[in-house]
């Protein structure tokens, strides 16, 4: 009995240093592979918001043009000729009072002083 005692108190030593060690080492290498692949979804992620937000531009683009053809195609002097014709649209001349007239700036011959605002006569 003496033999299996024997047995049973030789215990082999368990060193915790080397495995915390390796445990470490492992627990960071599985952080930095986490991190990575991380990184890597949110790198596709903004990938597809910049090609959403190029493919907006780009329509916004296509539909200022067509918008600016519109206006060209509906401002010109044949179709405002076809809306007169119509009747859609009235031309009525400008009232004289309407007109704003610019007249050269006038020389006072007393002070020689130059005169840029002239009443003209028009007042009360």
């Amino acid at each position: 009995m003496s033999r299996t005692a024997n047995r049973r108190n030789q215990v082999n030593p368990l060193h915790l240093a080397p495995l915390a060690r390796w445990l470490l080492l492992a627990v960071v290498v599985g952080a930095c592979g986490l991190l990575f692949v991380y990184v890597k979804n949110q790198q596709h992620a903004i990938g597809e918001q910049t090609r959403q937000v190029e493919r907006e531009i780009r329509e916004a683009r296509s539909h200022n043009e067509v918008l600016l053809a519109r206006i060209s195609a509906l401002s010109s002097r044949a179709e405002l000729q076809r809306k007169i014709g119509r009747h859609v649209i009235a031309l009525r001349p400008i009232q004289d009072h309407r007109i704003a007239r610019l007249i050269p700036p006038a020389t006072a011959i007393e002070d020689g002083i130059l005169r840029t605002v002239a009443n003209g006569g028009v007042g009360p």
